[in-house]
C-alpha cells in the first residue's frame, strides 16, 4: 500500500510573494473562479492550494501560497514561510508577484535571491499597475535580476492574458518527454472526494499529514489555523483519493473576523462537492452542539459520512463501545454512522478510515431493484406491521427507489398521514441492515394511494 501525494504528471506553477500583494486574487483570475479566499488583511492564505488548470491547450497545476516574510518571528509566520519554500521546491516554475505601489521592498529582494539560487523558471509579475504612472514605475523591478516584469492589474483584469499565454507555452513545452509525446499519469481504478470537517483544533490537518506521512499542511495549536479548503490528492492502492481539509466549522455567534464567514462558505462548498464526509471530533471533548450542527448539515446535503473520534491516545482506559453508546444518546443518527477511533500522533486506524470510506461510498451508490425492494416491505410488514389506529391499519403498498446519493425511496401508502415517525425510523433501520446502507442518509417520501379491495390488513 502506498500513500504518496500525486502530481498527475503535470507541471506545477506556484504563485509566491510577500503578504498582501494580490497573489490569491491573481490565482483566482487565472483559474476563473473564487477558489482562494481573498481579503485585504495580510496573511489570509496559510496553507497552499492546488488546482488543475486547463488553458490554451496546456494543463498544469497552479499553487496558491501564503505570504513569505523574511526572518519570521511568530510561529504561524514561520510555518507559512516553510510551506511557501516547500511549494517553490516542488514546482517547475513560479509566478513571483510584487506590488508597484510599495516599490521593491526587502522581502521582495529576499525572495528574488532565493529564486536566483534555485535557478527555477520565474514569471516576475508587478501588480496594481492601475494607471500609466504606475505602469512606468513597474519597470524598476528589472533590478531584481529576474527579467522583464509582466505589468498587470488584477483589479482591472489588465495584462493577465499575456502572462497566462506564456505560462501555458512553458507548460506545454515541459509537459512533453524527449520523444515529444505527452506524459501519461496512468489510469486510476477509481476516485473519491473526501471532505474533512469538524470544529477548529480537532486534528483535521494532522489527519491528512498522517496519511501523507509528512508535513504537507500547516499544523499549529492555535484554533482556526486552516482558513481555506485545501485539496490534497493521493494515489492509494491504484485509486485516487482527494482529501479536502476544511476550516473548522463553528457557530456564527463565535465568528470574530470577516474571514470566518468566507471560511464557513468554503467549508460548506467542500461538503456539497464531496462524495463522503469525515466528521472529526476530539475524543476528550466529545460531541458538542457545534459538532451536531455539522452532522445535520452533512445529512441535509445527503452525503455519506464517517465519524472520526481523534486523539484517543490521550484517553486512559478508553472504552470504544461505551463511548459510541454515549454519542448515540446525544445524537441518534450515530447509530447508523460508522465510527473510527484514531490517533494521528501514532497513525492509529488512519488506514482503516480510508478503507472504510471506499466501502461506504460504494454502499451509497447502490440501486435496489423494485421487486427486491417490495419483497423487503412485504416481509417487514408481515413480521412487524404498523399499529392500528381506531381499527384502521396504515400500510405501505408499493415502493421504488428514486435516487441514490442520497438514497431516496418513494413509498405508496394506504392512509399515509397515519404512519408514525417511529415506524419510518424502524423501516430506515431495517433498510440499512438488509441492504448494507450504513453511513448513508435515507430519505423516505410518502404518497397516498388507497388499497384496492376491502380490508385493512
Amino acid at each position: 500500500m502506498s500513500h504518496i501525494e500525486i502530481s498527475k504528471n503535470r507541471p506545477k506553477v506556484a504563485v509566491i510573494g510577500r503578504p498582501n500583494v494580490g497573489k490569491s486574487s491573481l490565482f483566482n483570475r487565472i483559474i476563473k473562479k473564487r477558489k482562494a479566499i481573498v481579503q485585504s488583511a495580510a496573511g489570509v492564505t496559510r496553507d497552499y492550494l492546488c488546482v488543475d488548470v486547463k488553458v490554451r491547450g496546456a494543463e498544469f497545476i497552479l499553487i496558491d501560497t501564503g505570504g513569505i516574510i523574511p526572518g519570521p518571528e511568530k510561529v504561524m509566520e514561520s510555518l507559512v514561510y516553510d510551506q511557501s519554500i516547500n511549494a517553490i521546491n516542488e514546482s517547475d516554475a513560479v509566478i513571483f508577484v510584487c506590488d508597484v505601489r510599495t516599490g521593491i521592498t526587502y522581502p521582495d529582494q529576499h525572495i528574488a535571491d532565493i529564486l536566483k539560487k534555485k535557478g527555477i523558471k520565474v514569471f516576475l509579475v508587478v501588480n496594481k499597475a492601475d494607471d500609466k504612472i504606475s505602469e512606468n514605475e513597474s519597470y524598476a523591478f528589472i533590478s531584481l535580476g529576474l527579467g522583464q516584469p509582466y505589468v498587470i492589474s488584477v483589479l482591472n483584469n489588465k495584462g493577465i492574458d499575456n502572462l497566462v499565454r506564456d505560462i501555458a507555452s512553458f507548460a506545454l513545452g515541459l509537459d512533453k518527454d524527449s520523444h515529444g509525446s505527452r506524459r501519461d499519469s496512468g489510469s486510476p481504478l477509481g476516485a473519491l472526494n473526501i471532505a474533512l470537517a469538524g470544529k477548529p483544533n480537532v486534528g483535521k490537518s494532522s489527519f491528512i499529514n498522517a496519511i501523507l506521512e509528512r508535513q504537507r499542511l500547516i499544523v499549529d495549536d492555535v484554533p482556526g489555523t486552516t482558513r481555506d479548503s485545501v485539496d490534497i490528492s493521493i494515489r492509494r492502492d491504484g485509486r485516487i483519493l482527494t482529501l479536502v481539509d476544511t476550516a473548522g466549522l463553528k457557530h456564527k455567534r463565535k465568528f470574530r473576523e470577516v474571514i470566518d464567514v468566507f471560511s464557513l462558505s468554503r467549508t460548506r462548498q467542500a461538503i456539497k462537492r464531496c462524495d463522503i464526509a469525515f466528521i472529526m471530533i476530539d475524543a476528550n471533548e466529545g460531541l458538542s452542539r457545534d459538532d451536531i450542527a455539522i452532522f445535520n448539515y452533512v445529512i441535509d446535503q445527503g452525503k455519506a459520512s464517517i465519524l472520526i473520534v481523534n486523539k484517543i491516545d490521550l484517553m486512559k482506559g478508553f472504552d470504544s463501545q461505551g463511548y459510541k453508546k454515549g454519542l448515540a444518546c446525544k445524537f441518534s443518527p450515530i447509530e447508523w454512522i460508522p465510527v473510527v477511533f484514531t490517533s494521528c500522533k501514532v497513525r492509529k486506524n488512519i488506514d482503516k478510515a480510508l478503507d472504510l470510506a471506499w466501502v461506504i461510498h460504494e454502499r451509497s451508490k447502490r440501486i435496489i431493484s423494485t421487486p427486491e425492494l417490495n419483497k423487503f416491505f412485504v416481509q417487514t410488514q408481515r413480521v412487524h406491521p404498523h399499529v392500528s389506529y381506531k381499527s384502521v391499519r396504515p400500510k405501505i403498498l408499493y415502493a421504488t427507489q428514486t435516487s441514490c446519493l442520497p438514497q431516496r425511496f418513494l413509498l405508496f401508502c394506504a392512509r399515509a398521514p397515519l404512519i408514525k415517525k417511529d415506524y419510518l425510523r424502524f423501516i430506515e433501520k431495517r433498510l440499512r441492515s438488509s441492504f448494507g446502507l450504513e453511513g448513508t442518509p435515507i430519505d423516505l417520501q410518502l404518497r397516498s394511494r388507497e388499497q384496492k379491495g376491502k380490508g385493512d390488513d
